[in-house]
């Protein structure tokens, strides 16, 4: 899965890396994808998959390998 850390989100990432790869060996939910990429769900106000906006807590949600993931927190920028 392609994962995508946005703002201060990077902070999470392996080496402080905002982009990089995570294989998941298997399809999961949402939710224990987003806990073996280790950003605690309270610090993400939206979250996409593939380009579309998704409710981190929406029921089926099922991640791939071939998956891309956009986490950005409640504020970006300056």
């Amino acid at each position: 899965m392609k994962v995508h850390l946005w703002g201060e989100l990077g902070f999470y990432g392996p080496g402080r890396r905002s982009r990089f790869e995570l294989p998941l060996g298997r399809p999961m939910p949402m939710t224990e994808a987003l806990a073996l990429v280790g950003v605690p769900l309270a610090d993400i106000a939206v979250l996409g998959l593939n380009g579309e906006v998704v409710r981190v807590d929406e029921p089926g949600l099922v991640v791939t390998d071939t998956d891309r993931i956009d986490c950005f927190p409640p504020t970006s920028g300056g």
